[in-house]
């Protein structure tokens, strides 16, 4: 396992361009990518993340489905 194949929100916020209070919140109605948690601590392994983020690419603002 790379060292950087999991990364925590502030990292996560680092390589989405996202603030982490914005992925802390939306963590609670589960608009996130998949991620780990041991204890306290949220992991996000980034293949995973880069997957999530394709799957919710769109063609324009007004499309409500993933682009073909």
């Amino acid at each position: 396992m790379s060292p950087n194949e999991y990364v925590d929100t502030r990292k996560l916020a680092e390589i989405t361009g996202m603030s982490a209070s914005t992925w802390n919140k939306r963590r609670l109605t589960g608009d996130t990518p998949p991620f780990s948690k041991i204890g306290k601590a949220v992991r996000y392994h980034v293949p995973t993340v880069k997957e999530w983020m394709a799957s919710h690419e769109r063609r324009s603002t007004s499309d409500c489905s993933a682009a073909a």
